[in-house]
């Protein structure tokens, strides 16, 4: 049976879509925002999220909870979902983690969220924001991971990966860093390609040699004037994985690097209505303008 109330935590870029689209199959969508931003709770109402008063009224009243947050902040709201169901005395409640964590990470989630009686489901949204409902795809994990099958009612595709708690995290981790390794790759060189006055020449020769490729990239690079830091935070989750399971990781820690390098160029404001601002020819100059890359001077002595 599909379901009827879905609580989103929180209204960002992806969960802008995701109400968006559940509205418009018919589903109340429903978050918590008081501890968020005017920006979020204005976005929440753009896509006509109702926001209730408390964490323990959304759980009481939602069938499916969806966290799509920062990796950094996914134990934090698993936690604050496991008080409230405590506190209001809920019973099966199914909690789908959505984010770009580690499967050390999901682990623990399962932890914080078992003893409050939660059902868990391990999830990754393989797609962009803007695409949900045209093609982005949900993949799950765990034991209640077959019940999430219910949204595919709503267009959004969900594949489930298996039993484990953690599969859907791992699965998120390798595919990310392909994406953000290549949003991180193209923006390194770009720049170099900037520097020379060749950015009409590389970017020609690139389509020539990789017909497509940038393209698909491009719209992700845009995402970075306010997604960077967000990105950045999935590199860690990746190399922390390969460290924990015994593997290596080089490149990772260099995508990691320079999306950190953008991200701190604070460039990005968030849109009320989940749209990206630019095309990727005006945030390439934008990134160079503001010195993305760019060796400072040593000091004089």
């Amino acid at each position: 049976m599909a379901f009827r109330k879905i609580g989103i935590l929180s209204i960002g870029e992806m969960g802008f879509h995701w109400a968006k689209l559940l509205k418009s199959r018919g589903v109340d969508v429903l978050t918590y925002d008081r501890d968020r931003g005017e920006v979020s709770r204005q976005r929440g109402a753009n896509a006509g999220v109702a926001s209730v008063a408390s964490m323990a009224e959304l759980v009481t009243q939602a069938e499916l909870i969806v966290s799509i947050v920062v990796p950094s902040a996914a134990t934090a709201v698993a936690a604050k979902v496991a008080g409230a169901v405590t506190t209001a005395g809920r019973k099966d409640l199914l909690f789908l983690d959505a984010n770009a964590i580690s499967p050390m990470t999901a682990e623990e989630i399962a932890r914080i969220l078992r003893p409050a009686g939660v059902e868990f489901v391990d999830g990754c949204i393989i797609g962009a924001a803007a695409r949900m409902g045209k093609g982005t795809i949900v993949y799950v994990s765990g034991p209640a991971a077959e019940r999430l099958r219910a949204l595919d009612e709503f267009a959004i595709p969900t594949r489930v990966l298996g039993a484990s708690t953690n599969q859907a995290s791992a699965f998120k981790v390798v595919y990310a860093g392909l994406t953000k390794g290549l949003q991180g790759l193209f923006c390194e060189l770009l720049m170099g390609a900037r520097r020379f006055g060749l950015v009409d020449e590389i970017r020609a020769q690139y389509e020539e040699s990789f017909p497509g490729l940038l393209d698909k990239v491009a719209g992700s690079i845009v995402g970075l004037r306010i997604h960077a830091g967000r990105r950045a935070e999935e590199m860690d989750e990746l190399k922390r994985t390969f460290h924990a399971h015994g593997l290596d990781s080089f490149m990772a820690p260099a995508a990691q690097k320079v999306l950190e390098a953008i991200a701190a160029l604070q460039i990005g404001q968030a849109s009320a209505s989940g749209a990206r601002q630019g095309d990727l020819g005006e945030t390439l100059e934008l990134f160079y303008q503001k010195g993305l890359l760019q060796a400072k001077a040593a000091e004089p002595r």
